[in-house]
């Protein structure tokens, strides 16, 4: 795991210098490992995520200097081991003590983070696909950003919701999925 790890963060910096966002002496790189493997299936669509982003060395150590979001991701590998294909969504509430019933509730409730990733049928070619760096980022909603940026400067506590497709008879297993924060931090 911490190999693979350490795979993922070599491929993250290599997509950001690659899409010229270089890392300065002012920016932080934090990740935040989500449960390793975790499911979302189709009995109620929906798995939550605490997301407590004080466990994490770096941004606890430049917490006080905090000035900003400059970029994110939401990496790992999502496999659909049984049923057609579907998507994955991720919805954020800043209110660590929320809770939902369902995905239903979720949607209406949270705010949309990321997403819908696509992910193939169980028994097709693309039933496992790995986002890396440009893809995870070109999946993000604005106003859930400003969200997880204002957690961020806040107390970086917060949930997130990962969210399959509604009806569906599916099975999605994440492995090795974490959230990657480019945080800025002044003098």
């Amino acid at each position: 795991m911490k190999k693979l790890h350490l795979l993922f963060l070599g491929v993250a910096m290599l997509a950001l210098t690659g899409a010229d966002c270089f890392l300065t002496s002012a920016q932080v790189l934090a990740t935040f490992d989500l449960p390793n493997p975790f499911t979302i299936d189709a009995s109620n669509n929906m798995e939550e995520l605490d997301v407590d982003l004080t466990t994490i060395e770096e941004y606890k150590d430049n917490k006080d200097k905090l000035k900003g979001l400059t970029d994110l991701a939401i990496l790992g590998t999502f496999t659909n081991t049984s049923g057609p294909a579907g998507t994955v969504e991720v919805y954020i509430s800043a209110d660590e003590n929320a809770s939902f019933a369902n995905a239903a509730a979720v949607v209406a409730g949270a705010t949309k983070l990321w997403g819908p990733a696509s992910i193939g049928p169980s028994t097709g070619p693309n039933n496992v696909v790995t986002l890396g760096w440009d893809e995870s980022a070109a999946l993000f909603n604005s106003a859930g950003k400003q969200i997880l940026i204002d957690e961020a400067k806040g107390d970086g506590h917060f949930k997130i919701w990962m969210v399959g497709t509604p009806g569906g008879t599916y099975n999605i297993r994440v492995d090795d999925g974490f959230i990657v924060l480019v945080l800025d931090a002044g003098v």
